[in-house]
């Protein structure tokens, strides 16, 4: 086959765009040709060349024919007063993510892959889509669920035998781990677990924050409070000022705290004040200074920021946890992308669905009363389910650590990012 022949192939394989003038045009010719063949029926013998209306449609505009039956099919559907057709090159509402990244969702994805590795099978995406549409009534495509694996930390590692393997990455398992055996070891001692959270409702543009804590024993008393925020932005941490929640702790969370309390925190850095490229530059000097980082003095603000943000990295330590600490207190952060392991997530998710229920019936006035009244829906029976149901996850994953499950993996041919996107991951 030459190349022409070849390219010209290549030509007729490539997808036709019809925009909402193009297609009217078709329907048009279409109209025509169609009339023209209606007339020749008119005649004891009529054209037969003129019958086939749709394929000199196609012949005539230059469009594919299956591309002129469905531009028809779409004319059928328009109605008479209108003449627009939709064009292909609009843009469109992307729909956005089936599956949501929270607590219960996080365990089972997370415990379904744990128990074929058990089980020693291979979890390839066909079978964890029938398994979580089956437990979670999961309605999500292939490439939802491979996006939703990603954001809980697993990739695709190949084997020695060079079989693709689901796995987590490393740091997100040590993360786990780490978390795990420190929490295990407070438990031990007998100490209070703390559960502390910030989170939000949204009601008639208006967003409400909400910051509180509570053991297996039920809500810390006197340690709840009620924000109605400045603005409606969707990231509710940029309404909850550091010196807002700072005032919190101080006033209503550690002069009701149990002695020797630990207190269990997210992993998120919206809880202490953050230095960015706009910060000034003095400001940026006097933060290096405070913790005794050496700098220059005749350094630009982008040689500042990159001293900054390196210590950071290397030494992440939160100015929340040194006041805790300050008080005898102990702080431990949930492991990023674990939303399972926090109590929170579940009292919250059960607050929610409350105020939901009630808030079409409220103003933004009695906003703040409905919550108060959702609260008092939780009992200290809701919260010890609660802990409980969490102690049994950390058992789990612990127990999951012990098992000698890790299949041999061959790290120099180990998936990067892009072939984790590839279709082959679709197989077994």
């Amino acid at each position: 086959m030459s190349s022409q022949s070849t390219a010209s192939k290549r030509k007729r394989k490539r997808r036709q765009v019809v925009g909402s003038e193009g297609r009217s045009i078709i329907i048009s010719v279409r109209k025509f040709f169609k009339e023209e063949y209606d007339f020749s029926k008119l005649f004891p013998e009529p054209n037969s060349h003129l019958r086939n209306v749709t394929q000199r449609t196609s012949e005539a505009t230059g469009v594919a024919l299956k591309t002129v039956r469905h531009i028809i099919r779409e004319g059928n559907n328009v109605p008479s007063t209108s003449s627009k057709y939709t064009s292909p090159l609009k843009k469109r509402t992307k729909q956005g993510s089936k599956l949501e990244i929270d607590n219960f969702t996080a365990d089972i994805v997370r415990s379904t892959i744990q128990y074929l590795h058990v089980q020693k099978e291979i979890p390839s995406l066909t079978k964890l889509k029938t398994i979580l549409k089956d437990q979670i009534e999961f309605d999500g495509c292939l490439q939802t669920l491979r996006r939703f694996l990603q954001k809980l930390g697993y990739k695709w590692c190949k084997t020695t035998s060079y079989r693709r393997v689901l796995m987590e990455r490393h740091d997100v398992q040590m993360g786990r781990l780490k978390y795990l055996k420190k929490i295990s070891e407070y438990r031990s001692l007998g100490r209070p677990i703390v559960y502390s959270d910030k989170s939000y409702f949204l009601s008639t543009g208006t967003c409400f924050i909400f910051v509180y804590a509570g053991t297996k024993d039920g809500f810390i008393e006197n340690a709840s409070e009620i924000y109605k925020a400045n603005s409606t932005a969707d990231d509710y941490h940029s309404n909850m000022s550091y010196d807002n929640y700072i005032k919190w702790l101080n006033e209503k969370l550690l002069p009701n705290l149990p002695e020797r309390s630990v207190i269990v925190l997210d992993n998120e850095l919206y809880d202490q004040k953050q230095l960015t490229l706009a910060t000034p530059k003095e400001d940026m000097k006097q933060w290096l200074r405070d913790r005794g980082i050496p700098f220059e003095e005749s350094m630009l603000k982008l040689e500042l920021y990159d001293i900054i943000i390196k210590h950071i990295n290397e030494n992440t330590k939160y100015e929340i946890d040194e006041l805790l600490e300050s008080k005898g207190f102990d702080v431990i952060r949930v492991p990023p992308l674990h939303p399972e392991l926090n109590a929170v997530e579940n009292i919250w998710s059960t607050v929610k669905k409350y105020i939901a229920l009630k808030s079409s019936e409220q103003n933004v006035v009695n906003m703040e009363n409905l919550i108060n009244e959702s609260l008092k829906k939780i009992t200290t029976e809701t919260w010890h389910e609660t802990c409980s149901h969490i102690e049994q996850i950390e058992k789990t994953y612990l127990e999951y650590f012990d098992l000698d499950l890790y299949f041999p993996i061959n790290v120099q041919t180990e998936d990067s990012e892009s072939e984790f996107e590839s279709d082959v991951l679709d197989s077994n």
